[in-house]
């Protein structure tokens, strides 16, 4: 399996206007599309004061065709948007991703303007040819290709076993039920191995899931 991640002003989308709001915007791509429509969910870290703003934003779009609201609090918006990608001018990531036999394998976040994208096939020509059909959508910076196990998170064996002999002793309770000492003990490692594969599986895991 091969996994690319790269960064696009997406041409024509909904997406670039939100640089002028301060909330942030974390979007999770549906594949339950038509030939002429995209369906999003997206989740809405709120800014003080700008709910009414953004819901006027998703009103005002030419692209949307309809949206609604799935969930509203204090401070998060979640929010169904149907895009209408019928137009000449407007071309789906989603459905060139597809087409061109790949999938998005990640949320993808939404920063400055920029739609940060998670892509993965079994072939890395499938990848090549996807970042390709790509660019002609929008200005595009490619982060990186690369061999991915896609086991979720990509752990080595040690870190995998580590970690969740680490969460089943209660490494991560509060208060802890044993310490890293004790831990490294019971795996047959010295104390500062234990930390050093506990500290790689949390980094992927946290890179996986906030895009760090």
């Amino acid at each position: 399996m091969f996994e690319a991640r790269f960064k696009l002003k997406h041409n024509g989308c909904w997406t670039g206007g939100l640089v002028k709001f301060k909330s942030e915007f974390l979007t999770h791509i549906t594949v339950s599309l038509t030939k002429d429509f995209v369906q999003d969910i997206t989740e809405i870290s709120l800014a003080k004061g700008e709910a009414d703003a953004i819901k006027k934003y998703f009103d005002k779009s030419q692209i949307i065709a309809k949206w609604n609201v799935l969930e509203e609090i204090e401070k998060k918006l979640i929010v169904q948007v149907f895009t209408d990608t019928s137009g000449i001018k407007f071309k789906s990531v989603v459905h060139t991703i597809l087409k061109n036999n790949c999938f998005a394998s990640r949320k993808v976040f939404l920063k400055g303007g920029w739609e940060i994208w998670t892509i993965a096939a079994p072939e890395k020509g499938a990848i090549k040819n996807a970042i390709e059909a790509i660019k002609k959508l929008g200005a595009l910076e490619l982060l990186y290709v690369k061999k991915s196990t896609f086991d979720g998170f990509n752990l080595s064996d040690q870190q995998e076993m580590v970690l969740k002999y680490a969460v089943a002793r209660g490494y991560y309770n509060w208060p802890r039920k044993i310490s890293a000492q004790d831990l490294a003990k019971k795996l047959g490692f010295n104390k500062a191995t234990l930390l050093e594969h506990l500290r790689k599986a949390e980094i992927k895991i946290m890179n996986r899931e906030f895009g760090i």
